[in-house]
């Protein structure tokens, strides 16, 4: 009797015990949970080494001096590697940024995985992925990072690697705009304006550009500026058009900026003021804007609002043919025997 009590309890252990052998056997079996390598970005398993460039595992390379390191402090310059990374995750180089990106992605950083998702999207300088990019967005947003919705709304609106699907897109927007995103509001208000999704909505689409531009939204300054100047849903009113044209132009939109430029030149709306309209123009000239590059080599060719001067018209039609205007290139060479 005595016997079998202790047969049944060496069972019940050994019951127990099974699970715990078994998932002990298969975590000394599996490798260790993946990591990615801060030099060439290359996801790898294990603790040694990059399966890629063979750096070893927590190595990082400092972006104030191009040192490499193992510890958090850089050994040359004393740039932190927390520092080093974010700093790295904003280069404009896309495969210089790429370790940096996908390192801090898998920390769970919102932004970068943003960015992680942009890389599947275009596919560079990962291969395409629109799976992974949707769920790097999607997490993203899941975070509260409101940026990752406005790319998946853009996604669905542009219909470039999708089916397009504007319901979908503008269910985006409206999450972004849920988490105070500017942009989100903005979206929005054109699907109300536009009315080819929506039925039209001016006083819906006013209500979401308000809250854009309380945001300091340089676009929805601008779209109520057109909404005020055309007369959209409300009695035409261009000296508040006028208003909230300087509003986004002050709040750095080269658009604004470049209009304004037109209207005093032109005298369309205000009073022709040549003055007023060059120096809109070289604001806008100076956020990149292209047209006003040109617009001010045609006013240094002409001599309208100031001196004729060939040299300085051909420098700003040089500017602009490398802003993209095809035919500012044509300006600049028709200028180039007057100039020399």
């Amino acid at each position: 009797m005595m016997m079998k009590k202790w047969l049944i309890l060496l069972l019940s252990i050994l019951v127990l015990l099974l699970p715990l052998l078994s998932a002990a056997e298969e975590a000394a079996s599996s490798p260790e949970e993946g990591w990615v390598c801060l030099i060439c970005g290359e996801e790898t398993a294990g603790s040694g080494a990059c399966a890629r460039c063979g750096t070893v595992r927590n190595i990082w390379r400092c972006m104030g001096c191009g040192t490499e390191n193992l510890s958090e402090l850089c050994s040359s310059c004393g740039k932190a590697k927390a520092d080093s990374l974010d700093e790295q995750a904003l280069s404009p180089d896309e495969i210089r940024a790429f370790p940096a990106v996908r390192y801090l992605a898998h920390t769970g950083r919102p932004d970068a995985l943003c960015a992680l998702a942009s890389y599947y999207e275009i596919g560079f300088p990962l291969e395409q992925d629109l799976a992974h990019a949707f769920t790097c967005y999607e997490m993203a947003g899941t975070l509260g990072y409101a940026p990752a919705y406005i790319a998946l709304g853009n996604l669905y609106d542009r219909g470039q690697r999708i089916d397009r699907d504007p319901f979908k897109a503008m269910e985006y927007y409206q999450k972004a705009a849920d988490l105070g995103s500017a942009e989100g509001f903005w979206f929005l208000g054109t699907y109300y304006e536009e009315g080819t999704v929506i039925n039209r909505d001016y006083s819906k689409a006013m209500e979401y550009y308000r809250k854009a531009a309380d945001l300091g939204d340089p676009d929805s300054l601008m779209s109520l500026a057109y909404c005020y100047a055309q007369g959209k849903g409300m009695e035409r009113d261009l000296d508040t058009a006028l208003e909230y044209y300087e509003k986004a132009a002050n709040a750095g939109s080269h658009l604004a900026c470049d209009y304004l430029g037109y209207l005093y030149m032109q005298g369309d709306l205000v009073p022709r003021d040549t003055e007023k309209g060059l120096s809109w123009y070289r604001k806008a000239a100076d956020l990149g804007n292209g047209r006003s590059m040109f617009a001010l080599g045609y006013a240094y060719e002409t001599g309208e609002g100031v001196e004729k001067d060939p040299a300085q018209a051909a420098a700003w039609y040089e500017k602009a043919a490398l802003a993209g205007r095809a035919d500012a290139a044509e300006a600049w060479a028709r200028l180039q025997e007057t100039v020399q």
